[in-house]
Parts: structure tokens; C-alpha cells; sequence
């Protein structure tokens, strides 16, 4: 292995380990230590590669052709160019920046990942090093239940502690762990080694916990979802399994209670007055929508448009609560129809790898992530997970990891 690639590997990995521990707004003396400064150096570091190494440079310009003939990487570049677009009629022009530059920063993630990390012994590092990570902010969270640490929320249904783990928020936890839950219930299923498999199995029974002890609504929904899915891609045994744990949990009051709320229209109402508003966004501005990041920047004048009293005011980090309204309300239809081109096209290429690849670990990891892509693009529906860069971050490591392993079996 080339010492360039060997290089970026370990920034990749230090990357990936220290993304979702550390604070989003760590700082060292001042300095600002967090996700976006260590995506920031491993893309730097790869554009210093491309002018020093021939063999990088030549990666890169192969890596271009193929990036600009692929219908996944074509719509990813069309969704970057309509946010920078946006920029130019943007109230706010400098968070209509920010946030075309944050998710252009996924794009290139995925770039170097695809096109520059799709060595097979790095493949499979990224998958088992995230295996590890998902123990690891799993464990931290049955340790923040035990000791009674978290997110204290009251309702008519009770009081309950909701864990965060080290995501910050209990929605992002429950998004993170369902997002590897599938993947990991599927490598212990076909584990043949007796050590493997019980680790497995205690990695699938925290990430379950986690996901319970959320008490994320949506992350409950995108369970149900994926058992559904796998069980249909896989094995119907699977809806069995998930729904005897799901009869267990319903013993515990907290869990049938919180059950209860998803029919509540006091828990919902304040989303769907954020909902609102995004259609009247998208009413004055079906085209070009109001720039990218927009929408709490236009919130307040259009709230006073609103004909019905708005008894929630979030907090300066509030969003639509549907990425698809999110798109639509600040990108307007063409922003709408890439994004869709993305999400479609990365479910035709997982299922398309899954047939294709040839080593049964990929096989079973992308099989079980299938699952976990088609619910956490329905979690979306009722909340934004692809603005939280420790959930959305390991959601394109993932999807550019078995696109470096296409990508390179085409080549040889």
C-alpha cells in the first residue's frame, strides 16, 4: 500500500473514531477540534497528495471520469450546484454558504473514499472499525441510563430519562444506532465463529437497547420499518424475533407509554406547524425555493403570515422536521428531483452490490444496511438526519465504502 494512501487511511479512521465522541463545538485553547476541522484536513491533505504523487493524480483523474458518468455521483454534483446556486438569492447568503460548503464536504468524503480508499483492506477496516464505534457510543448509553444521565422530557404520559450517548440528542442516537443495528443483527445471524457471534449479539441487544431507551419516536418507526424490509429480503423469521422483543418491551409502563404519544396531536403539533410553514414557503417559491439553509432564516416573517397562534419557538438550530420539505422549501423542484435522484440511486446501487459482490461479508453487512437505508429515508419524512454530521457522516462512509468496492472490482 502507497504511503499517501496509507496516510489518508489513518486520517479516515481518525476521523470516524472521533467524529461522533467529541463535542460538536470542542475547542482547544480557542481553537475550534471537532468533525468538520478533521474532514477539512483529511480533503486537504488528499489535494496536497494530488500534486505531489503521479499515481494519486492519476487515481484522480480516472476517479473524475467515472464520478461525472455515474448516475448516483452525476445527481450528487447537480444537488451541489443548485445549493451554491441558491447562494445568489439567499436572504442569508453567508448560511446558504455554510451549508453548501458542509455538504460539499460529504461529497468529497466520498470522492476520496470511492476513488482513493478502495483498497480492500481499508474497506474492511472502515466496516469493522465502525462495528466498533457503534459498541462503543452503545455502551456509553446503557452507562448514561444506569446512572440516570440524559434528557429529562415530561408529558401527560409520564416522565422519562432519554440517553443521548455521545450524539448530543436522543433522535440523532436513535438514527445512529438504527443505521448499524440491521447490518450487525445480519453479520451475527451468519456467524459460524462461537467468540464472533456472541460479541455480535451483544453489539445487536445494545444497539436495540439504545434505540428503545431514545425513546425516538421515529427511531421506533424505523425499526419497525427495517425489521419489515429485512424480513422480506431475508428471512420472515426476522419480523418474529423483532416482534417478541418488541412484546417484552412493551412491558416496561415507559416504553407503552411513550407509545401512546405517537397518536397525541399535542407531541405532533408542533412539527406540523413547522410543516406548514414550509408549504407556504413552497407556495411563493416552487422553483428556486428560498437558498439553501433558508428556512430559519425566512421562519419569523412567515410566521406571521401563519393564520393559526404558533405556541413553539425552537431554538436557533430548528429545522422543517422533513428533509423533503427541507429540499423542496430552499432548493425548490430541481434541488427536489436531485435529491431524489441521490436516495434512489443509492438504493439501486446497494441492491445492485449485494447481487454483484462475491465476499460474503460485504454481502451480508450491505444486506442488512439495505434495510437500514430504506428506514432511515423514512425517519426522514418526520425529521432532518442529513443536517446532523454524526449521524449523516457514517450514513456516506457507508455508501461511498461499497462504491470504492464496485468501483475497483470494475477496474480490475
Amino acid at each position: 500500500m502507497e504511503t499517501s494512501t496509507r496516510f489518508l487511511s489513518f486520517l479516515l479512521y481518525i476521523y470516524m473514531i472521533l467524529l461522533p465522541i467529541i463535542p460538536s463545538k470542542f475547542k482547544i485553547s480557542n481553537i475550534p477540534f471537532n468533525g468538520d476541522v478533521l474532514v477539512a484536513l483529511l480533503i486537504v491533505s488528499y489535494l496536497i497528495m494530488i500534486v505531489i504523487f503521479k499515481t494519486v493524480r492519476n487515481r484522480f483523474v480516472n476517479g473524475l471520469k467515472d464520478f461525472f458518468s455515474n448516475y448516483l455521483t452525476i445527481f450528487i454534483s447537480l444537488l451541489i450546484f443548485i445549493m451554491f446556486i441558491s447562494i445568489s438569492y439567499a436572504t442569508d447568503k453567508k448560511v446558504a454558504l455554510s451549508e453548501s460548503i458542509r455538504f460539499s464536504t460529504y461529497g468529497a468524503l466520498f470522492f476520496i473514499i470511492k476513488y482513493e480508499l478502495n483498497n480492500k483492506y481499508i474497506s474492511n477496516n472502515i466496516l469493522k472499525l465502525y462495528i466498533y464505534i457503534v459498541t462503543l457510543v452503545s455502551t456509553i448509553g446503557i452507562f448514561e441510563y444506569i446512572l440516570g444521565i440524559g434528557f429529562i422530557q415530561k408529558s401527560e404520559h409520564g416522565i422519562r430519562t432519554r440517553i443521548f450517548s455521545t450524539l448530543e440528542n436522543s433522535n440523532n442516537l436513535g438514527a445512529f444506532m438504527l443505521m448499524g443495528f440491521f447490518p450487525i443483527i445480519m453479520l451475527m445471524l451468519n456467524e459460524k465463529e462461537k467468540r464472533r457471534k456472541i460479541y455480535l449479539g451483544i453489539v445487536s441487544l445494545l444497539t436495540f437497547m439504545n434505540i428503545i431507551l431514545s425513546f425516538s419516536r421515529n427511531a421506533w418507526l424505523g425499526l419497525a420499518i427495517g425489521s419489515v424490509i429485512l424480513s422480506l429480503t431475508y428471512s420472515w423469521k426476522i419480523i418474529l424475533g423483532m416482534g417478541g422483543l418488541g412484546v417484552i418491551a412493551l412491558l416496561i409502563p415507559q416504553i407503552s407509554n411513550r407509545l401512546l404519544e405517537f397518536t397525541d396531536r399535542s407531541q405532533n403539533l408542533s412539527r406540523i406547524k413547522l410543516w406548514d410553514i414550509a408549504f407556504m414557503m413552497i407556495k411563493d417559491h416552487p422553483l428556486t425555493g428560498v437558498g439553501n439553509g433558508n428556512y430559519r432564516v425566512m421562519y419569523d416573517i412567515y410566521k406571521l403570515k401563519y393564520k393559526k397562534k404558533i405556541e413553539y419557538y425552537p431554538t436557533d438550530n430548528f429545522h422543517t422536521h422533513n428533509v423533503f420539505l427541507k429540499i423542496q422549501c430552499e432548493l425548490g423542484l430541481f434541488g427536489t428531483m436531485a435529491f431524489v435522484g441521490v436516495i434512489v440511486s443509492i438504493v439501486a446501487n446497494v441492491v445492485k452490490f449485494i447481487k454483484k459482490v462475491d465476499t460474503k461479508f460485504y454481502k451480508v453487512f450491505y444486506t442488512g444496511f439495505l434495510a437500514s437505508i430504506i428506514a432511515f429515508i423514512f425517519m426522514n419524512v418526520i425529521d432532518n438526519f442529513f443536517s446532523a454530521p454524526k449521524v449523516i457522516a457514517f450514513f456516506w462512509i457507508l455508501v461511498a465504502n461499497f462504491e470504492g468496492i464496485l468501483y475497483k472490482n470494475q477496474e480490475n
